[in-house]
């Protein structure tokens, strides 16, 4: 197995990202598929109230009041069932969508990657080349600095907040 490298871990934060916002993507055109799936349902079921409602109103008319009222009632009842299909789209279009994911889980990634062999190569004052040396007050400036990093990363890690001095 080959160690990980900076560039390797970019490709895998990047692929990761990639996922997160596919995924998230996925959710948004699902939830506009049911929504828009409701308000065809509600609308087609509005156009059937409507064609039982003239139905009924045109049999009773004719009829003069009698066992007609069935399709008045069945017409109610499409009636009711359309209203609440584009009621329940309209709601769920309403509402606000979720928020693009945050790279936050690949950018730790990519610190923990960069740091140690950033804050390694500084310690021990090799080059990735080799070719120059450090002055010992350049190295110990520089591993100041590399700790430093390193507990950031850390307490960036853990969330670590100071305390409210009240």
């Amino acid at each position: 197995m080959r160690p990980l490298t900076q560039r390797s871990t970019l490709t895998l934060a990047m692929h990761s990202y990639a996922r997160d916002v596919r995924g998230w993507i996925t959710g948004r055109v699902t939830s506009y598929l049911v929504a828009y799936g409701a308000i065809a349902a509600g609308a087609i079921s509005l156009l059937v109230a409507i064609g039982f409602g003239i139905g009924a109103v045109f049999y009773l008319i004719e009829m003069h009041y009698g066992a007609r009222a069935a399709f008045a009632g069945t017409g109610g009842f499409f009636l009711a069932l359309g209203l609440i299909g584009l009621v329940s789209g309209r709601v769920m279009l309403s509402r606000s969508a979720p928020p693009v994911p945050r790279p936050r889980r690949q950018m730790e990634m990519v610190k923990r990657a960069i740091a140690a062999p950033v804050a390694t190569r500084l310690i021990l004052g090799s080059s990735a080349s080799g070719a120059a040396r450090v002055d010992p007050v350049t190295q110990s400036l520089a591993a100041a600095a590399a700790v430093l990093l390193v507990g950031w990363v850390v307490a960036a890690r853990f969330k670590r907040r100071p305390r409210d001095e009240d």
